[in-house]
């Protein structure tokens, strides 16, 4: 997209997006597991997890801000850390969209619990799909789809929070340091890191740095509103599920089992139905409306043949769209589990997640007079320091998955990583740009 290119973006559109991106398969599936590693101290955590999503999060809204365009994190790599970097980059994160399948999965295992005996292979399929046609109708399409999904899912979830604080008769379990922290504060730094994937998702808004208006502020305001808002709710959620019934019937469940014990069945359908099947759309949904744009970038700078960018009538990439379709398809073809698809994605993201913000490291270098006139703008030792506190956040995530996904997904990847290496040797004379 050009830079007289009308914007189509505005405020509450990426408010939704983001919105609609974070809250999904974390709280969902993650709350329950939380719960069995610091038990009261699951609100808590959540504030904690905000504290770790906060500094990678504020890189990201950093270069947001100074410098927005299109494929934001694409861009970002590229002026920052070089093209190569950029592409390869690029390519981990067209792996890491297996986090589609999770959302879709995810659906699919909270659809059972309404439908006993639906085949979710099939369930998880039909989601995926809607979904893909859905973007495939264009990005203003899409945003009002998500714009309405998000009211019904923050609607539902905030009836179940405020329908469940009636039930809880002791709120001093959240005060005692020993309900706190059950299992020393090892444990409680553990489920905070886990519950960290609940809240991902917001710095992806950047991806529309082209296509919104006044980018240099909205990006840094959307990402920190969004973020505030949904720690709010979980925190609201953590409570309900940690203090309306014993510690012992709901560790290590989803929400699900809590909603069906206290709510009566008309709230339970209404909790399930619109909020947690609601959430896992929005999440997939708000994944295929900002993906194509780091490839359409590429393409333009000559990484990709050009026929690949081909637009439809509504003005979306729908080659690129239907790759990541099947990226996303081909997990729930396959039959892998809801955990593994996550897990997985999960360390590939945090892999591909270091390039953009480290890039941040560079800006003060490379792109001095944006840093200069940027609407949000940290002080320059913070962009030295921040990048390496998140190197480091994300070094731990990779390292706690790696036994998990074990030797088969690892040199999956690595094959992987090879044959996009040896692309991008073979390709780098057809680059049409020139980078520091």
């Amino acid at each position: 997209m050009t830079e007289g290119s009308k914007k189509l973006l505005g405020f509450w559109d990426m408010m939704s997006i983001s919105l609609g991106q974070i809250i999904g398969t974390g709280v969902v599936v993650l709350t329950g597991i939380s719960i069995s590693m610091t038990g009261y101290g699951a609100p808590w955590a959540f504030i904690l997890a905000l504290a770790i999503v906060a500094i990678p999060t504020i890189c990201i809204a950093a270069l947001g801000s100074a410098v927005p365009n299109t494929g934001g994190n694409y861009t970002y790599v590229r002026d920052m850390l070089g093209s190569r970097t950029s592409f390869l980059y690029l390519s981990l994160l067209v792996a890491g969209q297996v986090i589609l399948a999770s959302y879709a999965i995810g659906f699919a295992e909270y659809a059972e619990a309404l439908f006993p005996g639906i085949n979710m292979t099939l369930t998880a399929a039909v989601i995926m799909v809607l979904c893909f046609i859905a973007n495939l109708l264009g990005i203003k399409t899409a945003a009002r789809f998500q714009s309405i999904m998000v009211l019904v899912l923050v609607g539902s979830l905030v009836f179940y929070i405020f329908s469940g604080l009636g039930h809880i008769d002791d709120y001093g379990h959240y005060t005692i340091s020993e309900n706190v922290f059950p299992n020393g504060f090892g444990g409680f730094f553990a489920a905070a890191f886990l519950l960290r994937l609940s809240l991902i998702g917001s710095e992806f808004v950047s991806e529309f740095g082209g296509e919104m208006e006044n980018p240099g502020k909205t990006i840094p305001r959307v990402m920190g509103l969004s973020l505030l808002l949904v720690v709010i709710l979980y925190i609201g959620i953590a409570t309900v599920a940690t203090g309306v019934l014993p510690l012992d019937q709901i560790q290590g469940e989803n929400l699900a089992a809590t909603a069906k014990v206290v709510f009566s069945p008309a709230v339970y359908v209404a909790f399930i139905g619109g909020g947690i099947l609601v959430s896992l759309v929005t999440s997939l949904n708000a994944i295929f409306a900002w993906c194509t744009r780091g490839l359409y970038m590429a393409t333009e700078d000559g990484w990709l043949p050009k026929g690949l960018a081909v637009k439809n009538r509504f003005g979306t990439p729908y080659i690129y769209l239907t790759l990541f379709f099947v990226v996303g398809i081909t997990p729930i073809l396959s039959g892998l589990s809801l955990e593994y698809v996550s897990i997985l994605a999960n360390a590939v993201g945090a892999i591909f997640g270091l390039f953009p913000v480290f890039a941040l490291y560079n800006l003060t270098n490379r792109k001095p007079a944006a840093y200069e006139t940027a609407p949000f703008k940290l002080p320059v030792w913070a962009t030295k320091l921040f990048p390496l506190i998140a190197v480091v956040i994300y070094g731990y995530g990779i390292y706690s998955s790696w036994d998990f996904i074990g030797p088969m997904g690892w040199y999956s990847l690595l094959g992987y990583t090879v044959l996009v290496l040896i692309y991008i040797h073979f390709r780098k004379s057809y680059i049409t740009i020139s980078t520091p």
